[in-house]
């Protein structure tokens, strides 16, 4: 309808996939990375999580793309199977023959392992990729386990793709499940785009639809960005509806008042104060979409348990509201609207006074979505994460980049944040809320203190140096030779060789190049390895 209007050749915020439309941010094109590398020589599985409009199709389609051309792909796009049905299925998709009346769970396997055989002998790979893979039963994703036994003396006969939400995760961390979590050569949790990568997106996607003039300000696009939480469907669903309501008002750019229209619209008129209800926005987008192409099923999803309490699914990456807590002086600003804020306030600081409120929205972080009561560092090291407490100030803080639980002090009274985001202001999560303060007034009442989650290396105890030997030193010699591009030597000793690449890295990252793997070393070298972790986001 407003094609014409705004000089468009096509529509270019449709939710249908469209690969001229492909827009690979950073994390997308690391996640990319991570995925290959995870399908290396070796095989065996790799996960790709996120929530429900992140990118995951964007990340597996360009994945697809790159397999080489020797590679036979299995696609399973609906994993509501039994055992059966979906071997029948990979057998379907490898155009394997077999006896539907007769085939039992060994035949199917039988059956698989020699076409895997034979793509191995002349020379190709063979790949199953899993999409929505949350909804898989324990006795499948076990069954998938098994078919990955087939291998040769030096590598694994079959690649496996697990795409799923946030609560694939979860359910991973099941005792039962712990041989195929071993076998996970490669994990990348899709967080959504940041707000100067919303800014690219829309001037991407625009411009591939023929118009290059900018047709949102700066001003909408972070408005934008908090409205969609930074979720790429979201942000096609409001974009769309904005430059109709623009279209509608004859203006030439979006502007506030046009995309307020759109959030109101996509959210289906729901009361401002209720604030906007991405869930709500999602669902509905399936609804009147009815899109049922392979690549774009979504279902809901169930909650999911850790330590036999329940979780809530789906995990939500963002508090919904923002509290100024420093308002800019308005002249119209009546003396009790200036109390009900210091009220309001008061009582946010209250509700925050325990610890435990801001470990539960650190680990949301995470990906993982637990019960206020089990947010704790005794937690954490269930899920493979553990707890680090450090000083240092402001600086310290930027280098290690991670969210960081922090106490703050005002007035006497003692409460806990979440640094989220980073710039000339702060983004602080408490409880629901998020809260836009200065650095001045966060260094007022922060003691310089802090407390991070990080992935240790496996085996690591301490500070890593000449003379160690272990699991920790090999981890660390397979990953600078990694991000390095040598050849690893796959030594457990912490040689003098190994020192020099240590040196390197710490050069390259201006850290103290002392040749000694401490915390900050290995915190940045995590920020590299493991790129599926959560990352001190920037505000302009």
């Amino acid at each position: 309808m407003y094609l014409d209007y705004f000089g468009l050749k096509e529509s270019p915020f449709s939710i249908a996939p469209n690969p001229d439309f492909l827009f690979m941010s950073e994390r997308h094109k690391e996640a990319l990375a991570h995925l290959t590398f995870g399908l290396g020589e070796t095989g065996g599985f790799v996960l790709l999580t996120g929530e429900v409009g992140t990118g995951k199709t964007t990340v597996s389609r360009a994945l697809l793309k790159q397999v080489p051309e020797n590679t036979q792909v299995a696609l399973v796009l609906n994993p509501s199977l039994t055992e059966l049905e979906l071997l029948a299925t990979v057998c379907d998709e490898l155009s394997i023959e077999y006896d539907r009346d007769s085939f039992s769970v060994k035949d199917f396997g039988d059956a698989i392992r020699q076409r895997l055989l034979e793509n191995h002998f002349q020379g190709g790979n063979t790949m199953l990729l899993i999409d929505e893979a949350q909804h898989l039963s324990v006795e499948v994703l076990e069954q998938l386990r098994l078919l990955t036994n087939f291998e040769t003396d030096t590598r694994k006969l079959l690649r496996v793709v697990l795409i799923g939400q946030p609560e694939l995760q979860q359910k991973l961390k099941q005792p039962v499940l712990r041989q195929l979590a071993q076998r996970i050569t490669a994990r990348y949790h899709l967080l959504p785009l940041t707000v100067n990568e919303v800014e690219a997106y829309v001037r991407h996607r625009l411009m591939v639809a023929g118009c290059e003039r900018p047709l949102f300000a700066p001003s909408v696009i972070k408005q934008l960005f908090k409205a969609a939480d930074g979720i790429p469907r979201v942000i096609n669903l409001l974009c769309d509806r904005a430059l109709l309501a623009a279209y509608g008002r004859d203006q030439m750019q979006v502007d506030k008042k046009a995309l307020n229209q759109a959030i109101e619209e996509v959210a289906l008129g729901e009361p401002k104060s209720q604030g906007f209800n991405l869930n709500y926005v999602l669902s509905g987008a399936l609804l009147g979409c009815l899109i049922v192409a392979a690549w774009f099923i979504l279902q809901q999803t169930p909650a999911v348990e850790i330590e036999n309490q329940p979780i809530a699914a789906p995990v939500v990456e963002r508090p919904a509201e923002i509290v100024a807590v420093e308002p800019a002086p308005v002249l119209e600003q009546s003396e009790d609207d200036i109390q009900a804020i210091k009220q309001e306030w008061q009582q946010l600081r209250a509700n925050n006074s325990l610890p435990a409120r801001s470990w539960q929205l650190l680990l949301r972080t995470w990906g993982y979505d637990v019960a206020n009561a089990q947010a704790n560092c005794n937690l954490v090291t269930s899920l493979e994460l553990y707890c680090l407490n450090l000083t240092g100030g402001e600086r310290a803080l930027r280098e290690v980049n991670l969210p960081a639980v922090v106490e703050l002090e005002e007035d006497g009274h003692y409460f806990y944040a979440v640094v989220r985001h980073w710039g000339p202001k702060l983004e602080l999560w408490m409880g629901d809320r998020a809260i836009m303060v200065s650095r001045s007034w966060f260094g007022q009442r922060w003691n310089g203190e802090f407390q991070v989650l990080w992935k240790q290396p496996p085996g690591f105890t301490g500070v890593l140096k000449q003379g160690n030997q272990g699991e920790a030193v090999y981890w660390l010699e397979q990953s600078l030779s990694l991000i390095q591009g040598q050849r690893p030597r796959k030594t457990f000793n912490f040689d003098a060789q190994l020192s020099r690449q240590v040196q390197q890295f710490q050069q390259q990252n201006r850290l103290s190049a002392d040749g000694i793997a401490g915390v900050f070393t290995l915190l940045r070298l995590n920020q590299q390895i493991y790129v599926d972790q959560p990352r001190l986001q920037e505000l302009n």
